[in-house]
């Protein structure tokens, strides 16, 4: 009975894994233009996509959330978040940072992972993150806070300054996760010389 109930266990969180790629829905979409988007933003939400990941969350529970992503990296959005599930990488929250009302500055301090947001780059006003085409990601960023000087972001990261500390979701050069990501093209904010963005992933944005 016990092989049973453990078989039973597995099929129902394997039927709980889900990724996929598929159009922004339009109520989402009308999040978006109240929120995190405006007239002047350099790509249209219709050519954003929706991408549901699966991944284990802080509590080692197996959870589903959405990214929302340029068009032309979501396919291999998607194939990365499956191999960091795969990998069993913790991920505390995957929630549209629609939901903390676009502020940038909320959706870090709850460690939420996201992506779009049209926004400028940190510390340089007017000039548009690549966030801002859906070419971002921000992964855990409270426990992998950008560092410049004696800025921290978000504030409460200081306390994830040491970075050789084994914690659930924190990023290191050399590890799974950028390796991944670098596999795909994408660059690392830990690699950056002027400052540290041990949270966000890239690629180049259309200028």
């Amino acid at each position: 009975m016990a092989r049973i109930a453990l078989l039973a266990c597995f099929l129902t969180t394997l039927s709980a894994v889900e990724f996929r790629v598929a159009p922004v829905p339009e109520r989402q979409i009308e999040k978006m233009r109240a929120t995190t988007w405006r007239l002047g933003c350099p790509v249209a939400p219709e050519d954003l996509r929706q991408v549901t990941v699966t991944y284990l969350n802080f509590d080692r529970k197996v959870v589903t959330g959405v990214l929302f992503v340029h068009k032309d990296v979501a396919k291999e959005i998607s194939e990365i978040f499956r191999d960091l599930f795969k990998h069993r990488f913790q991920i505390e929250k995957i929630t549209p940072v629609e939901d903390y009302g676009g502020s940038d500055d909320a959706s870090m301090a709850a460690n939420n992972t996201s992506a779009f947001n049209c926004r400028s780059v940190t510390g340089k006003p007017g000039t548009f993150s690549n966030h801002s085409w859906g070419l971002a990601i921000d992964i855990n960023p409270l426990t992998n806070p950008y560092v410049k000087g004696d800025n921290v972001s978000p504030p409460e990261g200081r306390k994830y300054l040491d970075r050789t500390r084994s914690l659930p979701g924190i990023i290191r050069d050399g590890d799974f996760v950028v390796s991944r990501f670098k596999r795909a093209g994408w660059k690392w904010g830990g690699d950056w010389n002027d400052l540290k963005d041990y949270q966000h992933f890239e690629k180049a944005a259309r200028r």
